[in-house]
């Protein structure tokens, strides 16, 4: 008998140390989780790194119920969980016509290692559906999202690349006048397909944009790369409709010792839609001073870059979701950083931004001239 209830103690004692820790842990920021549910099954989608602190979480250790994650998308940086309620232990609950299956996600390190988050934290996943009634007929699958859930259930990512694409950048040092691979992506989950733009781009020192003493616009006017007038700086070639690639020329802010920070607002829109002003991505190109639509290069939509972009009149649009995309706009801000500029060897040529944030290019006798 004593044996057994100092078994039943430690039992016991063991889950209200969980306890304590699972209160004393921190939230997730709410937009690096997502989650999309139907009656039977769920998908939700985890940012590898989710405080954006160079500490990825460890799979081994991130546990939605008893299901470890399905895969890793590596170049995203995301973790997927694609389940059936079943398979991982939801408790179901029912009152009326509501039916709601929650779990928990959980992160337990057993350690600390070096690259790898820490602290544990603990966040409830709750998917609440309402069944037809006996005499109402069949309904469609209708999907719940939670409260870490972003707009519409779209994952907006932006993230350094290396130099091809494949995977994210291993360094966030890079040198004056060299180029920065970017990518931007959405992820959507039960959606139809989706055609990405970055709307516009501002590079500051800081990671909140209203405090930063120093500010430079990328991209401008619905899409338009401002900064590839005076640099070597363009939208690549697309690989997928949900992803674009910017190619974008190291510089950094004169006078002002900092990372920096690319805050962007990016959207989606419908990918048979190539002529919209408002949603593009264009590129200037200086050999022959013109701008460029990436989708369709024989359009003329781009020379309102050089004006003001907006629409003339109504245009065909597809509903997502069921509401207008231009009444409700799948958007979101979304900060690529910190990164850092480092100037090349005294005797090499390089580019930088002066205060009132036009183009300087000191050469290698060290005579500055500007440009645009």
């Amino acid at each position: 008998m004593e044996s057994l209830n100092m078994g039943l103690w430690k039992r016991v004692f063991a889950i209200y140390a969980w306890s304590l820790v699972a209160v004393s842990a921190q939230r997730v920021p709410a937009a690096s989780t997502v989650y999309e549910c139907n009656r039977t099954r769920i998908h939700l989608v985890v940012k590898m790194d989710p405080w954006g602190t160079g500490l990825k979480l460890d799979p081994q250790h991130l546990l939605l119920g008893r299901c470890s994650p399905s895969f890793e998308n590596t170049a995203q940086g995301l973790f997927h969980f694609q389940y059936y309620f079943k398979e991982c232990g939801f408790a179901r609950l029912a009152s009326g016509t509501m039916v709601e299956h929650s779990s928990s996600l959980v992160y337990r390190p057993s350690s600390s290692r070096s690259g790898l988050y820490s602290s544990p934290f603990v966040e409830q996943i709750n998917c609440t559906d309402y069944e037809a009634g006996p005499l109402s007929p069949p309904s469609q699958v209708t999907t719940a999202t939670g409260q870490l859930s972003a707009s519409s259930v779209l994952m907006f990512t932006g993230m350094l690349m290396n130099e091809d694409f494949s995977a994210p950048s291993d360094s966030r040092v890079f040198f004056l006048g060299s180029q920065i691979h970017i990518e931007f992506a959405v992820q959507s989950f039960f959606h139809q397909p989706l055609r990405v733009f970055v709307d516009e781009c501002v590079a500051a020192a800081t990671p909140e944009l209203n405090q930063s003493p120093r500010n430079y616009s990328v991209v401008a006017n619905h899409g338009c790369l401002v900064d590839g007038r005076v640099a070597n700086s363009h939208f690549l070639p697309r690989r997928a409709p949900e992803v674009i690639h910017l190619s974008l020329q190291a510089f950094e802010f004169i006078g002002v010792n900092a990372d920096i920070y690319l805050h962007c607002h990016v959207l989606v829109w419908d990918p048979a839609v190539l002529t919209n002003p408002t949603r593009k991505a264009c590129s200037f190109h200086r050999d022959t001073n013109k701008w460029e639509l990436l989708d369709d290069p024989s359009s003329s939509v781009c020379t309102c870059c050089d004006s003001t972009c907006q629409v003339a009149g109504t245009r065909h649009r597809r509903d997502l979701g069921g509401s207008s995309m231009e009444a409700n706009p799948q958007q979101s801000h979304v900060v690529v950083g910190r990164f850092t500029v480092q100037k090349p060897a005294q005797n090499a040529g390089h580019y930088e931004w002066d205060s009132n944030s036009s183009f300087s290019v000191r050469s290698h006798k060290g005579k500055v001239g500007s440009g645009m």
